[in-house]
């Protein structure tokens, strides 16, 4: 709700570390994704600046923010969501403040504007999926199982989606409470955020593994602007027996949207001009928003040249802008989404009650009549008024009446129709709107609450509709007076039908359109994926709840990620004012970056496992980028295995993982999940279609006792095979704790994280 609670941010966000104090949850984490996000050939740096001072974060749970307005029944889970928190501080007197929310897989679940528009993200209304599917996140699908024909043990598959967010509570009653996409590491210094995770296979219960990790990066660029990278990595084993099984074949980068109540609007800038214009109803670069699907080219969400309509990320300017309810847009041009029409060849005179057509009937998706169809043509006869009478009295509380405003010889439309429930599918901000009919000639005209015929008998032209009036004779004279046409004996005055969003019915004299509230999406404009193989395209479109679908496909020929292969985007997003939405946009489109990363490009620092007996380890990553060796203090520690920070041909990602009071350390993820070994093994699918498997259940344990994972780094599996079941992990037996540094001390270049408590008085 806009402006609404305008929380203190210091009070809002309990245990805020700010960005000069140095946090870091854990040095190995810290190493781990500073090198995946940076550490490659050709990376190219961050280009944010500005932000000093202006950052805070937090791993712990601020509780709820009753300002966002989630879904009541969704409001529990919340807690067990939460990762983090980060918090961008705009200075006085600007209002661009934001605090972004993480969810266990590090993608961002809240985006909240305390001085804007409130909450960007949907409310949650979407059953079985508390902050799984209408969030901000990368999805991975793969092409050949995804509902494949005859693939999964000569049956017909499921759906193969991979969420960056989690799973659709569908596997009762183990998701009972939701299974989020796990966290494998999480590091905030400076100005950035960043996380790995496990990505999941949505569809529960599933056949299917998932070799997908997402990483996510943010980065308070200042001036509400977010730097947002985002990869997929496969992590399948490059010598898979099955490669079909485990490519990675379509993506989502991202799959977001927005809440449409606070952000109604979707804008985007003519591709050849690159103006977007917002001042004049008239000309507003605005989206219709059709229901999610119907946005293909030609069709009804198609502004010409690709523009709103599904398209290749070539034909764009690079940036999409939702605004504020506020703006105005003139769709009196779509009268056909309301006014009926004639059928070819009838006679209405003879039928009146069978000769029309409603709108779906009888107009082409650009808005033209189909051949022979007829529409009904609003117009006061010359030289009188519409000679309104009484109709049926009060209906619903308003005087309706009939008045001569259009040509006889139209039958029974059949159609009632309410300010506020707006039959123009592809306009979802008209919702809770107003309606009204005007003059062409001068614009004058009334609001209406009702209309009940465009058209009743053949034999006349009255049209049959309610007033704001509970008085007969005044709502008579009303319609009369503004609609009068006695001056003109020529002519009959041509009427158009209007609707306006919720608010006023017509801007006013201090309208400005600049000031509202917007979030741009900030994504390339195509040429960027000349560097990669595969395109990118821009979809978006309404749905049936309070949600706005956006996203951005890598998809085509080339979109691919085989075992070892990671995919990379860095965009942006921002809140700001409409009027700033071009300039922000304009100057950081250059700055979107895609990159496919093959495992010869990465430049990792060494990681090493350290082994206590049998029972306990720890893993050490190397102070630098790079670094070629580790140290350990423990005298009774000894090297178990070396790896590296990054993926390496031949080499596999090893988790600790925990099950109740079990640990693994080792390459398989689904180590402890019912029946591994048994009807499936990793990278793969169940060899029976009624055998699932299930990440979130712990085989032996009830149905809420779930795992946890820790990435750990790349390993080779045939040298570090000793390892496995047993072994707990200690981040305490290499490296000694020290005090943090006092707050006024300058950050170390590297915290180490480790817990801030007196050093042990002997080795393990």
């Amino acid at each position: 709700m806009k402006r609404l609670q305008q929380l203190a941010l210091c009070g809002f966000l309990p245990g805020l570390i700010t960005s000069s104090t140095a946090f870091d949850v854990n040095s190995l984490d810290a190493a781990i994704l500073q090198d995946m996000l940076e550490s490659y050939t050709e990376h190219q740096p961050s280009t944010c600046t500005g932000a000093t001072g202006t950052t805070t974060f937090t791993f712990d749970y601020p509780g709820l923010n009753t300002a966002s307005e989630w879904h009541p029944p969704f409001e529990s889970f919340e807690e067990d969501l939460f990762l983090a928190a980060m918090t961008h501080t705009d200075a006085a007197p600007g209002k661009r403040s934001w605090t972004i929310r993480l969810g266990q897989a590090g993608n961002m679940y809240s985006h909240y504007c305390p001085d804007m528009h409130g909450e960007t993200m949907p409310p949650q209304a979407h059953t079985d999926a508390p902050w799984i599917d209408e969030v901000h996140q990368s999805i991975s699908v793969n092409g050949y199982l995804n509902y494949g024909a005859a693939r999964c043990n000569g049956e017909d598959c499921p759906a193969n989606f991979v969420h960056g967010a989690g799973t659709y509570q569908r596997d009762d009653p183990y998701t009972n409470v939701p299974f989020y996409s796990q966290s494998l590491a999480k590091h905030c210094a400076g100005d950035s955020c960043t996380f790995a995770a496990w990505g999941q296979q949505a569809h529960l219960a599933t056949i299917f593994t998932s070799s997908v990790m997402t990483f996510n990066k943010y980065t308070n660029c200042g001036n509400g602007i977010i730097e947002h990278t985002e990869m997929v990595h496969n992590f399948a084993p490059e010598n898979v027996e099955a490669p079909e099984h485990v490519d990675q074949t379509y993506f989502n980068f991202p799959w977001s949207g927005v809440r449409r109540s606070n952000l109604p609007y979707a804008l985007e800038p003519d591709k050849d001009t690159g103006e977007l214009s917002y001042d004049d109803p008239d000309t507003v670069h605005y989206c219709p928003l059709c229901g999610w699907g119907n946005d293909q080219p030609g069709g009804p969400q198609d502004m010409g040249s690709g523009r709103c309509a599904r398209t290749d990320l070539r034909n764009l300017r690079g940036y999409t802008t939702f605004a504020e309810p506020g703006l105005f847009v003139n769709r009196e041009t779509k009268d056909q989404q309301y006014l009926w029409c004639r059928k070819p060849g009838a006679d209405c005179y003879a039928s009146a009650g069978t000769c029309m057509a409603n709108p779906s009937e009888c107009y082409n998706e650009n808005g033209t009549p189909k051949t022979g169809y007829t529409p009904i043509q609003l117009e006061v006869p010359a030289g009188s008024t519409p000679r309104c009478v009484n109709h049926i009295n009060i209906f619903e509380g308003y005087q309706t009446v009939a008045c001569n405003m259009h040509a006889a010889g139209f039958g029974n439309c059949g159609t009632y129709l309410y300010a506020g429930t707006s039959s123009d599918t592809c306009a979802p901000w008209l919702q809770g709107g107003s309606m009204g009919l005007y003059r062409q000639d001068t614009g004058a005209g009334i609001n209406i609450p009702y209309v009940r015929h465009w058209s009743y008998s053949p034999n006349n032209k009255r049209m049959y509709f309610s007033v704001y009036s509970q008085d007969q004779t005044e709502a008579i004279n009303l319609v009369n007076s503004v609609f009068d046409n006695t001056g003109n004996t020529t002519h009959p005055l041509s009427l158009r039908f209007e609707t306006f969003p919720p608010g006023e019915s017509f801007p006013g004299p201090d309208y400005n359109p600049g000031a509202l509230d917007a979030v741009t999406f900030v994504y390339g404009d195509g040429d960027d994926y000349n560097i990669v193989p595969g395109a990118g395209r821009r979809r978006m479109g309404s749905s049936s709840r309070d949600y706005t679908v956006f996203t951005i496909n890598w998809w085509q020929n080339g979109a691919k990620l085989t075992p070892g292969v990671t995919f990379s985007k860095r965009a942006f997003v921002f809140a700001s004012e409409l009027a700033a939405a071009k300039p922000t946009a304009d100057n950081l489109v250059p700055k979107v970056i895609p990159d496919k990363i093959d495992d010869t490009r990465w430049n990792p620092r060494a990681v090493d496992i350290y082994k206590v007996g049998t029972t306990s380890f720890d893993a050490v990553a190397a102070t630098t980028s790079q670094g070629t060796s580790t140290t350990c203090t423990s005298t009774s520690a000894t090297l178990a295995c070396s790896g590296f920070s990054t993926p390496k041909a031949g080499y596999v990602p090893f988790f600790h993982i925990t099950c109740g009071a079990s640990n693994y350390l080792g390459p398989d993820p689904y180590h402890f999940t019912p029946g591994n070994g048994e009807w499936f093994t990793f990278p793969g699918l169940s060899n029976n279609n009624a055998q699932k498997i299930r990440s979130y259940a712990c085989a032996g344990e009830v149905e809420s006792v779930r795992p946890t994972w820790k990435l750990i780094g790349w390993f080779d599996p045939l040298t570090c095979s000793s390892l496995g079941s047993g072994l707990s992990y200690d981040d305490n037996i290499c490296v000694v704790p020290t005090p943090p540094p006092p707050v006024t001390a300058a950050p170390t270049s590297l915290p180490t994280g480790q817990p801030v408590t007196a050093a042990p008085t002997s080795p393990p």
